[in-house]
């Protein structure tokens, strides 16, 4: 069962990958960060200068109070809307136009205050090369400005203002309120002069604003108060008319008839107030009365006098009674005449008690005789006041009009007192903080802006060349973008050596630095061919590339000699018949004897090497000599690997360089594997997929590719996204899928 499966998709570039970029090519970006300078140097030094003098004007929230009096114009709300008003007052032709009163008065003419225009580029071109301009450039000249015209005779008053308001720049910081009026101008002194014209032309018109609106509130004030007048006197005697009229007397302020209601309702509270008490009092005797004894604790009960005397000698009786009984003399005759005496006091007290209940009925009853009578009066007195509340209510409305009329008439009073008071004063509402003095040196150009410009525009201009180039360079620069373009796994990727530390071979780097990030990938390259489904089964691997100089050789002679190293019998052979160099990478020098055999399979044999730090045996070309021939002779090259494969464990076949010559294809029949080296930077993506394509017509799978001279930084960031290989082979009853059909590759998966 096969299952396709597809790219790792499109490689986001991250920071570090951009200055990489950069650092390749640093060179457009040098020479558009020189080319923008140097424009902006040219524009620097064709600029002319301006000079900027600056006042500054605060808002002052303090007032000056001279008289206890409110001002005729409220002081300015110290916010945000109101203070950008300020700003655009100042900006404004009106005050552009005192501004140039004020500076005519000081002796400045019109084409003073608006000198002539500065000469253009276009201008001083047109008078270095004399009419010459139009037959360059193709175009006629214009006409020269108004104000260049206007010089000798003076420029007209609008010109004067538009001159002013396009140099001013008026500014908060944000944070306050103080106002910054700046003027530019090509003479220093004349830029003060302006700014300070500004700052005080500004003052000027507060104070105008206050003095002309006190003026013209104290005249409306004036007639308002003759009308006022007028209005009062009529509306308090038509309310005097009618009081005598309707007999309205009060007292106090308050009418008769209601001191006499008054009177009547206190006294109606407190007659109700005394018939409850009385009938509580006659209730609770009541309910005593029910029970036996029950009254004997009753407040009037114990009040009473008689009650009192007659229950003193009743408790004398019961002690001499109580003594005959305890003494036994029950048939002494005493006893009759003491029960006597005290059933004759019981009768006087519930006689008493009875009396107290009687005057308490007789209270009750005087009480409601005079709730009664009270209220009758009341009801008379509210029947007089209903009689007279019409005319009171006309009453109370002329009067609240003659007293609205009479609250309206002082206030208008006041204020035109306190008006006329504060003619010819105007507390200005900002103060000038500082005035503007000729700048000494020109605030246009700055050096520093026109070179930052030129800076940043050279380094966007390089960026985007180095970006343009970049992406026009077909180079391999990816994993992901490789995997993408020939549909082949990477197994993995070989770090690039630092030139400081790169040994000579490069070989001998796994031996002599083990723990270096070079011979890690080494160790972990050969993990993967190992455990990788297409490679683990491979006994005999050719290893080829599709440039010379990508470093092949040196890759299959340390995965040699790490191999050997870890225990494996290990045989390289150089099949490399254009530029062999697997001698030199084991730094084998001296030749062994010549071959007598006559067979390529004994030639093979008589000619291995052993390398003596790893262990690891090699066959160089240079050493085969006549019998070279067998090499691609096929069936005795053939018979000669079978043998082989009995004595070692991974026999690896260095190649020459698949777009240089055919011998890969020839010696890739022979091999289980194919391991495609590919060269960071160098080699361009269409190359490769060119050699894979060339490889696969002529039966040659590439199983798997690695990435060589890998720079520092991204070979730690890879991870293959999968360890099965495979390769699409004629063999097998599978279309090649869209992105590769025509290149005769795909990458399979076994399930």
């Amino acid at each position: 069962m096969i299952e396709i499966v597809n790219g790792s998709g499109h490689h986001m570039r991250g920071l570090q990958d951009y200055l990489r970029i950069l650092r390749r090519r640093k060179l457009a970006v040098w020479i558009s960060v020189g080319a923008a300078t140097a424009i902006a140097g040219f524009l620097y030094l064709q600029a002319e200068p301006r000079y900027v003098a600056e006042v500054v004007i605060a808002l002052d929230a303090r007032r000056v109070q001279i008289l206890p009096a409110d001002a005729v114009i409220s002081p300015m709300p110290q916010d945000s809307p109101v203070l950008r008003t300020e700003l655009d007052v100042i900006a404004s032709r009106t005050m552009a136009e005192r501004v140039a009163g004020i500076l005519e008065r000081r002796g400045y003419a019109p084409g003073d205050i608006a000198p002539p225009l500065a000469e253009t580029f276009r201008q001083r071109i047109e008078r270095w090369i004399g009419n010459g301009w139009d037959t360059v450039v193709g175009s006629a000249s214009p006409e020269p400005p108004a104000a260049l015209s206007d010089a000798g005779a003076g420029a007209p008053k609008p010109d004067v203002i538009g001159r002013l308001l396009e140099n001013l720049q008026v500014s908060n910081d944000g944070r306050s309120y103080t106002i910054f009026i700046s003027y530019s101008a090509g003479d220093p002194e004349f830029a003060a002069e302006a700014a300070n014209a500004f700052g005080e032309a500004y003052l000027s018109y507060q104070a105008s604003v206050q003095s002309e609106a006190t003026r013209q509130a104290s005249e409306w004030l004036g007639a308002k108060l003759d009308d006022l007048r007028q209005r009062l006197e009529v509306s308090e005697a038509a309310a005097e008319r009618f009081r005598r009229d309707a007999g309205l007397i009060e007292s106090d302020g308050t009418t008769l008839e209601t001191q006499r209601i008054n009177a009547l309702n206190i006294e109606l509270v407190q007659a109700r107030s005394s018939r409850a008490d009385a009938e509580a009092r006659l209730d609770t005797a009541k309910a005593l009365s029910q029970n036996e004894g029950g009254l004997d604790n009753f407040a009037q009960v114990l009040g009473s006098a008689t009650i009192q005397a007659l229950r003193t000698e009743q408790a004398k009786l019961e002690r001499s009674l109580s003594e005959l009984q305890d003494t036994g003399a029950v048939k002494s005759s005493q006893l009759p005449s003491l029960e006597s005496q005290l059933a004759s006091l019981r009768q006087q007290i519930a006689a008493e008690v009875q009396r107290v209940l009687k005057s308490l009925d007789n209270e009750l009853d005087v009480a409601r005789r005079k709730e009664s009578a009270l209220q009758a009066a009341f009801h008379e007195a509210e029947a007089d006041l209903t009689n007279t509340s019409d005319a009171r209510v006309q009453l109370n409305q002329l009067e609240r009009e003659a007293t609205a009329d009479r609250t309206i008439y002082e206030t208008y009073l006041n204020r035109y007192k306190q008006t006329i008071e504060q003619q010819g004063y105007a507390v200005r509402e900002a103060r000038m903080v500082s005035e503007a003095e000729p700048p000494s040196v020109p605030a246009s150009p700055k050096l520093v802006p026109y070179a930052g410009l030129g800076l940043l525009a050279g380094l966007g201009l390089g960026f985007g060349l180095a970006l343009l180039r970049e992406n026009l360079d077909d180079r391999v620069r990816s994993p992901e973008d490789l995997e993408q373009a020939i549909g082949i796994p990477v197994m993995d990727l070989v770090p690039r050596i630092q030139k400081g530390r790169r040994a000579t071979p490069v070989s001998a780097f796994v031996l002599d630095q083990p723990r270096s990030a070079f011979s890690e990938a080494i160790r972990t390259l050969r993990s993967t061919l190992q455990l990788a489904p297409a490679t683990r089964r491979a006994q005999v691997l050719m290893f080829t590339s599709v440039h010379a100089g990508e470093g092949k050789t040196s890759l299959a002679v340390s995965i040699a000699r790490s191999a050997a190293r870890a225990g494996l019998k290990t045989l390289v052979v150089d099949a490399d018949l254009r530029k062999p160099a697997i001698a030199a990478q084991f730094g084998s020098s001296a030749a062994p004897p010549e071959p007598k055999a006559a067979g390529c399979s004994e030639a093979l044999e008589e000619v291995i090497q052993i390398d003596p730090r790893s262990q690891a045996h090699f066959i160089a070309p240079a050493l085969l000599g006549e019998s070279l021939d067998c090499i691609f002779g096929g069936g005795s090259l053939r018979e000669a690997l079978s043998k082989l494969r009995k004595r070692y464990d991974l026999i690896i076949l260095d190649t020459a360089p698949a777009s240089t010559s055919t011998d890969a294809a020839q010696m890739g029949a022979l091999a289980d594997a194919t391991i495609l080296v590919v060269r960071w930077g160098r080699t361009n993506k269409e190359d490769v997929a060119t050699s894979i394509r060339q490889l696969a017509f002529r039966g040659v799978t590439v199983s798997g590719v690695i990435l060589n001279d890998v720079p520092a930084g991204r070979q730690t960031r890879y991870e293959p996204n999968s360890l099965t290989i495979a390769a699409w082979s004629p063999e097998i009853n599978q279309p090649p899928p869209p992105d590769l059909r025509g290149k005769g590759i795909e990458l399979v998966k076994e399930a």
